[in-house]
Formats: C-alpha cells, structure tokens, sequence
C-alpha cells in the first residue's frame, strides 16, 4: 500500500445535544476573561428554531454580541459590509451557528479583519490573489453547524461568490481551519425537505470527488466510502420522517466524514460545474454539484482506484443509477432536476460550458473534462 497522509486539525465534539457543551469547551479555552465572542449567524432559521436563544444563554457571563443576518453564498460586497459593521468591535473568537454560508462568513471575517481594503475592488483583489494578511490577533473561529453537508466546519478554505465577475473564489490556507466544531445533529432537526436534500447531496458530492481527486488517498477514501453508505442509505428514509433524531444523526455523521474527506482534496469536476448554475441561476450549491454526480462518475469510472467499493457505497451495481437515485431524491424533496426549470435557455448552455472550468476543481478531476463532454452533459440535464 502507498504512502497515505492525512491532515486536520480541528478540535470535534459530535453528538445529539453536544451544543450545550459549549460552556465547557469555552472555560477550557480561557473562559470569561480571555474570550470577546461574537455570534454569528444567518438571516432568520436558527431564530425561528428557537436556537438562537438557546445558544445565547450558554455564553451568559461572557463578553459577546450577537451579529445575525449572514445571506446565502455571500457575496464579496456583503464580506466588506460586514466587515465594516464589525470591525470596531473587540472579539477574539467567532462562534458560527448555521450553515456552510455562516462558516465561511466567519473565516473571512477573522482571516481579513487586519486588511486594510475599504472597496469591494481592493477586496476583490486580495481575494482573487489569496492574500491573507498576516495577523497577531489570533481569532479563533468555531463552527456550530445547523446543516448537514457543507463541511465547512472542517476544511481549511472559505467560499466567496462575486456576481458582479461572474466568478467564484476560495480563500485557502490552514489558517482557516476552525479551532473547533461542535456537531450537534439536533440543530438539523428543523430544517424542510428541500435543505435537508439539498445539503445532504452536497455532502455525497464531497465524498465522492474526494474519493476519486488526483489527491485521493488511502485514508480520504475510508471516509469518503462510509459517507456515502450513510447518504444513500438514510437519505430517502429521513425525507419521509424529517423529525426522526436518529436519521438526522447518521446524515450529520455522514456530512462530517464528507467534509473531512474533502478537507485534503478538495473537489472536482461536479462543483466546478456547479458554479456559475449557483452564480447565475440560484440553483441551492448542493443540487447544482448532485445534477451531474452520475454522469461524471461515468467519465472518471475507468480510472477510479478501488471502483468497486464506491459502487458498492452507493448501492448500485452502474453510474447511471446514481442519476436515477438523485432524480428520485429531489422528486421527493420537491425540487427540480432540470436546467430549464431554472431559468436556463438552451441558447445559454454554451456560456455555461466557457464557464465551468474552475482552477484547482476541474483540474484536479482524475480524467480531462473536454468541452464536448461539458456539452452533452448540460444538454443531458437541460
């Protein structure tokens, strides 16, 4: 057997309820006089859980504010307005309580709080370039992730969307690995159908490119198989019972085992596809990346180590029967499974095609993705 290495540093705790823990994790990292926290979260489902309130008690007595209102995939002019808002605030760590949109919010906040840019242009190019300023202010970030299926809570890069370019960025470097996560799948419990869907097949898209990248390893794929057999196998169950605790534990698992698989690949052709269907046509990120999941699961099949297990790990004996099981997954979320049910014109899908070459996703695809395939594959889903 080669070589395997593998590389992550953040501090987990997992489990239904793990959330109150909280107040331990913050004593042990310094408690109340060492700790300014801000709270960080999106625009109104971790209120309108009843989270929010909950997760505040926990940091009675300590310094801290809360800083709601984080939109989905935020963009690089809503980075700088945050930014702005925060800035004059003391805070040394950032808790992120919601999805992958709120995670990666606070990975930009605590990496670019010591830029000095005040335009989106400035930001724009420090970003483009991945020019974290260095810093001596050392802010920690922890996730408390209220989805399953980012991953954010365990990867090491940022997502920042920029619909003015028409481009997607990723700020990467160690430094944006979280301090810790805490994975509590009771904050999932309240999310419908078409989030829970939608998540999970992001997670399943994470594990699967992670198990065939150019960086694959060993020790990626031993988790990438065990995501993917949680997914398929409770997936379609929890749709049908989406109160049911245990089968919002297993996809959290699953969703973590993705996201840290992932962690030391990144992802390939299926997201870099993805983004300008998110960017252009508010496709949810997690079903724009599952659309295509079969087909180039189909193209890369030949030079897949192991093929065998990951056909195994999705139950299906054919690639094309994991484009029958995503199909039936949206049908029973509810969501739509074609590109025209989005807004997209065939006269579109050439400008799609220029656009779904992302550098570091579609080159690190283990087989070239030429621009007749990228043709008939959006033809096929159109």
């Amino acid at each position: 057997m080669a070589t395997s290495t593998y590389y992550n540093p953040v501090r987990l705790t997992f489990g239904r309820g793990s959330h109150t823990a909280l107040p331990y994790l913050l004593q042990a990292a310094g408690g109340q006089n060492k700790l300014s926290i801000m709270l960080l979260f999106g625009t109104r489902s971790l209120k309108a859980a009843g989270h929010l309130d909950a997760i505040a008690k926990l940091l009675a007595g300590y310094r801290y504010f809360l800083q709601g209102g984080v939109p989905g995939n935020p963009d690089i002019d809503d980075i700088l307005r945050f930014k702005k808002m925060t800035d004059d605030f003391n805070y040394n760590l950032i808790i992120a309580a919601g999805g992958g949109s709120v995670i990666d919010m606070a990975k930009a906040l605590a990496a670019l709080r010591p830029a000095g840019a005040s335009s989106v242009p400035e930001l724009r190019e420090i970003v483009k370039e991945n020019r974290l300023p260095e810093s001596e202010e050392g802010i920690q970030v922890w996730a408390l992730p209220t989805t399953a299926g980012s991953g954010s809570e365990v990867t090491p890069w940022a997502t920042v969307w920029d619909r003015e370019e028409k481009a997607k960025y990723s700020l990467a470097d160690p430094r944006l690995f979280p301090q810790a996560a805490i994975v509590d799948p009771l904050l999932t419990v309240s999310l419908p159908a078409y989030m829970t869907a939608s998540s999970a097949l992001d997670a399943l898209c994470h594990a699967a490119e992670a198990y065939w990248s150019k960086n694959s390893t060993f020790l990626v794929r031993l988790y990438a198989l065990q995501a993917i057999k949680l997914i398929t196998g409770s997936l379609q169950n929890l749709l049908a019972d989406l109160s049911n605790e245990k089968l919002r534990e297993k996809l959290s698992y699953a969703s973590l085992l993705a996201g840290l698989a992932f962690s030391n690949t990144k992802t390939t052709a299926c997201h870099s596809i993805s983004y300008p269907l998110t960017l252009s046509y508010g496709i949810i990120h997690g079903v724009a990346a599952s659309l295509m999941l079969g087909q180039v699961l189909e193209k890369n099949l030949p030079v897949i180590e192991e093929r065998d297990a990951l056909l195994e790990a999705f139950g299906v004996r054919k690639p094309a029967e994991v484009t029958e099981w995503v199909r039936a997954v949206l049908a029973q979320a509810g969501i739509p499974a074609r590109l025209r049910d989005y807004g997209v014109r065939e006269g579109d899908l050439p400008d799609l095609v220029d656009r779904s070459s992302t550098p570091g996703r579609m080159d690190n695809n283990p087989v070239e993705i030429d621009r007749q395939f990228l043709s008939e594959l959006l033809s096929g889903i159109y």
